[in-house]
């Protein structure tokens, strides 16, 4: 099986070190709730040396239902809105945040095909991205081309230049 893009994204992650020193540099620390990305995100992170020191937790709230369960996810909102949109997103990050007791946290939630969503007209490759931290929340949606799991390479990268352009503001 050939690599994705030439590298693995845990090989030398610029990108999450420096996230890590940024954490380090606020005395901050930080939790990721990923469905798409499936532990991708998290996994980034704790490559990273000394990562004990600013990550708290990170999980894998695949279904509605462990989103519910987990973080108490607003019902109304999922109804409402769908799991892949910029408030279901913000609300995930939002309760996470809060019950992590943590300065920042992301999140994500898409469609990372190969099939779409029975309950979403969105296309393969649709994600909504949050970071929470004390400046408020910040979402984006997008649509990524490729297979599954180079959508899901395109999801961490995306999410964590999100959350150092959050930490850097």
């Amino acid at each position: 099986m050939a690599p994705l893009s030439g590298r693995f994204p845990l090989d030398d992650d610029e990108l999450a070190t420096s996230i890590g020193e940024a954490l380090v540099a606020l005395s901050a620390k930080l939790a990721v709730a990923e469905t798409t990305a499936g532990g991708l995100i998290s996994a980034r992170l704790l490559s990273v040396p000394g990562a004990s020191r600013w990550f708290e937790r990170g999980i894998v709230p695949y279904t509605g239902t462990a989103r519910r369960s987990i973080l108490d996810t607003d019902t109304d909102i999922l109804r409402t809105h769908g799991a892949v949109s910029p408030e279901a997103v913000a609300d995930m990050v939002e309760r996470l945040r809060t019950i992590a007791e943590v300065d920042y946290a992301i999140g994500e939630s898409g469609i990372a095909g190969p099939q779409g969503s029975r309950r979403s007209p969105k296309p393969i490759g649709s994600v909504v991205m949050a970071v929470t931290g004390p400046a408020g929340t910040v979402s984006e949606e997008r649509v990524f081309p490729g297979s599954r799991a180079e959508v899901m390479v395109q999801i961490s990268d995306r999410t964590l230049e999100m959350l150092l352009h959050a930490l850097r503001s």
